[in-house]
């Protein structure tokens, strides 16, 4: 007598809760897609929590496309603060910082006088602001200025052997003042 053949429920591996509800997601995404009515994707669904593979399950999604996903939602200000350097987006949130503190201290103070006072946070908030503005917008970065040095080795050709590269004094560099 020959061995039974495998059923067709048990081939191929196990599916998984995650998996079904994956699979249940994309079934939604296509309704929502209109490619389904409510009935079918019912049908459907109810068909992948019966499946016991994975193959079983993936079968609700043999007449249907690949869904694609979503474009992302853009953000302009915020892809432009993440395209600053690190230093400038530390800059610009230690000014931020500053200027709510000392806008907090200017609100306290004037509510604990019970009147408003002058608004001195501008002057320390205000230009502040602007140099960091100029310096964002033009590209103006601080720190020493990178040069190229005023002085390089040069190498002397006199046939000794023992004069190699270096062993003559330094020469100006041309692109250099003074």
């Amino acid at each position: 007598m020959a061995a039974p053949a495998p059923e067709p429920h048990v081939s191929g591996l196990r599916i998984s809760d995650a998996d079904r509800e994956q699979l249940v997601r994309t079934l939604g995404t296509h309704v929502g897609a209109g490619r389904l009515t409510l009935t079918e994707f019912d049908e459907r669904v109810a068909r992948v929590y019966r499946a016991v593979t994975e193959d079983q399950a993936r079968l609700v999604l043999a007449d249907l496309p690949t869904p694609t996903p979503p474009a992302p939602i853009r953000h302009p200000v915020r892809d432009r603060v993440r395209g600053l350097p690190l230093h400038q987006r530390l800059e610009w949130s230690a000014w931020l910082a500053v200027g709510v503190l000392n806008l907090a201290i200017w609100g306290i103070v004037s509510l604990a006088v019970g009147t408003m006072l002058y608004p001195w946070p501008v002057w320390v908030i205000g230009p502040w602001g602007l140099v960091l503005l100029g310096r964002t917008v033009l590209g103006i970065e601080g720190g020493a200025a990178r040069r190229a040095p005023c002085a390089f080795p040069v190498a002397t050709v006199t046939g000794n052997a023992h004069e190699s590269r270096g062993s003559r004094p330094a020469t100006r560099n041309p692109r250099c003042l003074g």
